[in-house]
C-alpha cells in the first residue's frame, strides 16, 4: 500500500511545483497589487479551481489500478510449472478425466487453454489435429487479449488527465479575463498575468497524474507481453502432445 502515498505525494508536488511559476509572476508585481508573492499548496488547489477534484479522484483511481495489477498479472495467473507438469503427466497417461478436473480447478489462463482444447477433442473425435490446434490458439488469444485489456484502462487515465487539466487552465483564464474586464488599465495587465499563472496549476498537475499514469502503463504493458509469451510457450507443448496422444496428428 506504500504506492498510495507515493502517488498522492507526488500530485501534491507536481500542484506545488506549479508554484515556482506563480510566485515569480506575482513577484514581479508592484507592492500594491492584490497578489500574493507565495501561495501555499492549499491556495494553488484551489486557484486551480474545481478541476483539481476529479483530478485527485483520477489520480487516486490510477494508484488504485496500480496496485491491482500488481497483485494480478503475475506468473501464477498464466501459467505454473506445477499445473504444466502436472497436466503434461496426465497427458502421457490419457487420463483426460483428472486432466479435465485439474484444469477446471486451476484460475491460471494455460488451464483454461488446456480445458477448452481437452472438451473440444472429446466432444469432436472425429476432428484433426489441425481443428484441435486452431481451438488452442483461438482460447490462447483470448486469454492474452483479456490481459492485455486489463492495463488499457491506466492508459485511458493517462489520456483523460492531461486534458481535465488543460480544461481546467481554460476555465481558469476565461475566468482572469472576466475579472479584469471592469478594472483600470495599469491593473489589467497585473491581474492577468497573475490569474493565469495559477490558472496553469490546473495543467501541471494534470500533466504530472498523466505522465506518471502513462509510465506505468507502458511499463504494465511490457509485462503483459512477457506473460503473453510465458503462456504460449507452456501451452504449445502441451496441446501437441494431447494431439498426439489422441492420434490426431
Amino acid at each position: 500500500m506504500k504506492f498510495l502515498p507515493i502517488a498522492l505525494l507526488s500530485f501534491a508536488a507536481a500542484v506545488r511545483a506549479a508554484a515556482q511559476t506563480v510566485a515569480p509572476a506575482a513577484g514581479a508585481l508592484p507592492a500594491s497589487a492584490p497578489v500574493s508573492a507565495e501561495l501555499s499548496l492549499w491556495e494553488l488547489l484551489v486557484a486551480g479551481g474545481w478541476v483539481m477534484i476529479p483530478l485527485l479522484v483520477i489520480s487516486v483511481i490510477a494508484v488504485a489500478l496500480i496496485l491491482y495489477y500488481l497483485l494480478a498479472l503475475r506468473a501464477s495467473r498464466v501459467a505454473t510449472p506445477e499445473f504444466s507438469r502436472q497436466a503434461g503427466d496426465l497427458i502421457q497417461k490419457g487420463d483426460w478425466g483428472r486432466l479435465a478436473d485439474a484444469a477446471r480447478r486451476e484460475p491460471q489462463a494455460l488451464a483454461r487453454v488446456i480445458e477448452t482444447t481437452l472438451t473440444f477433442a472429446v466432444e469432436n473425435p472425429d476432428v484433426g489435429g489441425a481443428a484441435i490446434r486452431e481451438v488452442a490458439q483461438s482460447e490462447g488469444n483470448r486469454q492474452s487479449a483479456a490481459l492485455t485489456q486489463m492495463v488499457v484502462y491506466l492508459m485511458d487515465v493517462g489520456v483523460l488527465a492531461p486534458m481535465l487539466g488543460l480544461f481546467g487552465t481554460v476555465v481558469g483564464i476565461l475566468r482572469s479575463f472576466g475579472s479584469i474586464a471592469s478594472e483600470a488599465t495599469p491593473m489589467r495587465t497585473m491581474l492577468l498575468a497573475g490569474g493565469v499563472s495559477q490558472a496553469l496549476v490546473a495543467t501541471a498537475a494534470g500533466l504530472v497524474v498523466g505522465i506518471l499514469a502513462m509510465f506505468f502503463y507502458s511499463w504494465f504493458r511490457g509485462r503483459v507481453q512477457g506473460l503473453i509469451s510465458d503462456l504460449e510457450a507452456a501451452a504449445t507443448p502441451l496441446v501437441g502432445a494431447m494431439i498426439s496422444r489422441l492420434g490426431k496428428n
